[in-house]
């Protein structure tokens, strides 16, 4: 549920959710981000018009602005505690920073990649406030992508992951050997890495991760300990082969012999973003059932990863398509759910507006996931068939189509095309129309089906519930505004305490008792307007105005998120 942030009426922030900020600024971040897309592609354009003239004559106050607007985006996201996002979009600027030192590396295909990094950012803005967010490391595809194009040394997929460093000494079995510094362990280090690296050899990630756990116990300080411990846990779940050794798993592993010369030298510093990407990989190596490997297991359990789920960081789950097209599949679906209750319900004036309609909703969801190319198919057809029969549905076809038009609109909401589950639903919601299609009995629903309308019965419960909300706060505006135009007449102020009261109850029973809070603060506040003696100029001028408009505003902007 996405909730606001509501002033109290004494001045001080009530967070009423920490994605409330996020809702604050996501239009704004998404103005900015389609606002810097169009300035790299208006610099692209000009920058091929004038083909074959000195690219450093050309204007950069397109690039320059594009920069800009990113810088922007940024600021706004570290200040909502959008951090990985943020790292996202420092990511683009330092890559337009590029185009304005060079411009002849701004082409088009990194006009495009830009464009899609900025689409896969506001997607997953977007899902963290729906009801199904989903981890940032998806974004990692993209991310790499605008790393590359600003010349970056280092990426890593550590960077989207928020997950907070902490030294945590977790609790190992003990090693069989303590070990300490020197030529004999450097060899096998080194032998053991060489393996890993030309083979992916298990045996001798198995050997690195006894070293390791024998260094671990060697060491005398805390970070040095902590570090082997990793680096031990890290080699364990190679061996056991329960992460691929990638290029960065393969990185790390060379990295984990550069920490050992310094160590060996007699520094003591220990690599605190080293030690963070090993815990990612430990983090990510999430253990079968029969797989004993105790050095793993403590590490998770030390820094609460028990429930983590690892995500694949090299398969892009933002970004697969223009956000204008979920939108307009969105409208589309809208359209046809309407056409179709009507026809079902026999008014055949609808007969071509609902195939042009499903032709459209099948056009939309091939773009959008094209494996459901069955269901688009069966949906254009039944649409052709109805309206060539020339009378309405049948009962069964009638429910087996509004079955799919309302799954398509319950994922439409907040879709996720790299979902196995809705390329299953799609098939099999196509085998059941192509079954009734045929002269078919319609098939009993299956308990997703069940839970589908289920959602949608809540969600129009859910409608008149802030349908009655947006009304009484209405009603409150209305004679809050009539005072504070005329605040030396305090007769609106009467019917407020109770609109507030009723707007309270409704909160508390939707379980937003925090925002429930805040309104019976910002009552409060209206009460002391109705007992003050201080005359208008006194009341406008403390700045209790200001702050309970804002409320007022906040509230509103709540309510629409609800609706």
């Amino acid at each position: 549920m996405v909730t606001s942030q509501l002033e109290a009426a004494n001045g001080a922030v009530v967070d009423t959710g920490d994605l409330g900020p996020l809702a604050w600024v996501l239009e704004e971040t998404r103005k900015s981000i389609e606002s810097s897309t169009k300035s790299l592609k208006r610099f692209v354009h000009e920058a091929e018009s004038a083909r074959g003239v000195d690219m450093a004559s050309l204007d950069a106050g397109h690039l320059r602005m594009a920069r800009q607007q990113l810088h922007q985006v940024v600021g706004a996201l570290d200040m909502v505690g959008q951090s990985v996002a943020s790292q996202m979009v420092r990511g683009m600027e330092a890559a337009v920073q590029q185009f304005v030192q060079r411009p002849e590396i701004c082409s088009d295909e990194a006009a495009s990649a830009m464009e899609r990094a900025g689409f896969a950012l506001l997607e997953y803005l977007e899902g963290q406030l729906g009801d199904r967010p989903r981890p940032p490391l998806g974004l990692f595809p993209q991310y790499r992508q605008v790393q590359e194009l600003a010349g970056a040394d280092r990426i890593h997929p550590a960077d989207l992951w928020p997950q907070p460093w902490r030294w945590i000494d977790p609790a190992t079995p003990a090693s069989p050997q303590r070990l300490s510094y020197g030529p004999e362990v450097r060899a096998r280090l080194d032998h053991g890495v060489l393996k890993l690296m030309r083979k992916g050899d298990a045996n001798a990630a198995s050997e690195l991760s006894v070293v390791s756990l024998g260094l671990a116990d060697g060491a005398t300080s805390r970070h040095p300990v902590v570090f082997w411990k990793l680096s031990s846990g890290f080699f364990e779940a190679l061996a056991h082969q329960l992460m691929p050794a990638d290029v960065y798993v393969k990185r790390a592993a060379s990295r984990i012999l550069l920490q050992y010369a310094a160590l060996a030298k007699g520094e003591q510093h220990v690599s605190e973003r080293l030690a963070l990407e090993l815990l990612f990989f430990c983090a990510q190596a999430r253990p079968g059932a029969g797989v004993r490997t105790p050095v793993l297991g403590a590490i998770r359990s030390a820094w609460n990863l028990g429930t983590y789920q690892p995500v694949d960081y090299n398969e892009p789950a933002f970004g697969l398509f223009d956000p204008a097209v979920l939108a307009q599949a969105r409208r589309r679906v809208e359209s046809v759910k309407e056409n179709w209750s009507a026809l079902a319900g026999g008014d055949l004036a609808r007969k071509k507006s609902t195939v042009d309609q499903f032709g459209l909703v099948a056009e939309s969801l091939l773009k959008l996931h094209p494996k459901s190319k069955a269901l688009a198919d069966v949906l254009s057809r039944v649409a052709t068939l109805t309206a060539q029969s020339g009378k309405p549905p049948s009962a069964e076809l009638a429910m087996e189509t509004a079955t799919a038009v309302l799954f398509l609109e319950a994922s439409f909401a907040d879709f996720q095309p790299g979902d196995q589950g809705f390329g299953a639903r799609t098939t099999q919601l196509a085998q059941r129309l192509d079954a009734v299609l045929a002269g078919g009995a319609q098939q009993p629903l299956e308990p997703w089906m069940e839970e589908l309308y289920s959602r949608v019965s809540d969600r129009q419960t859910m409608g008149t519930v802030v349908g009655e909300l947006r009304v009484t706060l209405g009603e409150a505006e209305q004679f809050l505004d009539q005072f504070f135009r005329h605040p030396e007449d305090k007769t609106p102020l009467g019917q407020v305490p109770g609109l507030m009261s009723q707007m309270r109850g409704v909160l508390s029973v939707l379980g937003l008792d925090q925002a429930a809070q805040a309104v019976a603060r910002m009552r409060e506040t209206v009460d002391c307007f109705i007992a003050s003696d201080e005359d208008a100029a006194t009341l406008k001028a403390s700045g209790s105005f200001e702050r309970l408009g804002s409320n007022l505003g906040a509230l509103g902007f709540l309510v629409d998120t609800l609706g």
